[in-house]
């Protein structure tokens, strides 16, 4: 699976505030978006339950317990 580069634009505050997180977890930025993104496709039920749980998404029956 080839990466590609994308771009994105944000608020000097919030680059300060993923700046300090990534810092305070010991990631870069680039593996903070990555994870962020695939988070939201999860969400979305674009992975299957495995990728899902281990992203920390719950499924429906957890959210209805």
């Amino acid at each position: 699976m080839a990466l590609i580069m994308i771009g994105v634009r944000v608020t000097s505050e919030d680059r300060t505030l993923l700046e300090k997180v990534c810092e305070a977890r010991g990631e870069d930025i680039s593996s903070f978006v990555r994870r962020a993104i695939k988070k939201e496709l999860a969400s979305l039920s674009f992975y299957p339950e495995e990728t899902k749980k281990a992203l920390g998404i719950l499924n429906e029956k957890e959210l209805d317990a």
